[in-house]
């Protein structure tokens, strides 16, 4: 599909599908539910069927919801199956992603390297692999977003492994979005500064929270739906000649 085939408003997603990872909660969520809201049929994986259930509830007719675990290769594959008899999706958005621990790279056990890095990394990977490679077999176009982070971009203290992930998720959105661009398939990425989620409270709540705050120009934390904004734009008609960037959604973080 060229720009602009199918819709008249270069933001509309009507007639789209979209796979979204991570969208039962948080930025998953809300980017899946600027997605219905702009027309387009979602398909939102996590790994808790209740909070699936939850979240398609709220979202309404043009949600589904898919159990998925993004860490496990077969799980991918089985979710990208599904997506394919349903769809075919349009857009994937790469969000599912961990960061349980907040603590100096000399206290990371090898069980918890390995688990945000399956997750955040390999998972990303291999969900864009997935359906490229789909896209490549249907000679379809394809739009790929990621869900990284700005701590990728510049270093910030106890959060050495998710830091590393993010980084490496920039620069896959780079190769892939250089590899892939004359197969009409586009690869970005969104870098969220600090946001407010179940990962983060009790971060925030700490006497670290407020050295984090005082660090935004902004002087606020981000709510998921700041993100949705930027994800749209990537997702549409108006961003199709973007491919290959890190777009950064930080309150000004990153000045610093």
């Amino acid at each position: 599909m060229q720009p602009n085939e199918q819709t008249s408003h270069p933001f509309s997603l009507e007639g789209r599908t979209a796979v979204v990872t991570g969208g039962s909660r948080g930025i998953g969520f809300a980017i899946a539910q600027g997605f219905v809201k702009a027309g387009a049929r979602v398909i939102i994986s996590a790994r808790t069927q209740e909070q699936l259930d939850e979240a398609v509830a709220k979202l309404g007719a043009n949600a589904i919801a898919k159990r998925a675990d993004i860490s496990d290769p077969d799980s991918i594959e089985a979710l990208m199956e599904e997506a394919w008899r349903l769809g075919p999706p349009d857009i994937v958005v790469n969000n599912a992603g961990i960061s349980p621990y907040y603590k100096r790279a000399e206290f990371f056990t090898v069980a918890e390297w390995d688990q945000i890095v399956d997750i955040n990394l390999r998972g990303s990977y291999f969900m864009s692999l997935s359906a490229a490679k789909r896209w490549f077999e249907d000679e379809r176009p394809g739009n790929i977003i990621n869900i990284s982070s700005v701590t990728g971009i510049h270093a910030s203290e106890r959060t050495i492994v998710y830091s590393m992930t993010k980084a490496g998720l920039d620069q896959m959105t780079r190769i892939l979005a250089l590899e892939w661009a004359e197969r009409n398939i586009r690869v970005n990425s969104i870098a969220p500064g600090w946001i407010e989620s179940d990962f983060t409270h009790d971060l925030f709540e700490s006497r670290h929270g407020e050295v984090l705050r005082n660090s935004i120009p902004q002087r606020r934390f981000a709510e998921p739906e700041d993100i949705t904004g930027a994800a749209l734009y990537l997702a549409s008609d108006a961003s199709s000649y973007v491919t290959g960037t890190v777009m950064v959604v930080d309150g000004g973080r990153a000045l610093h």
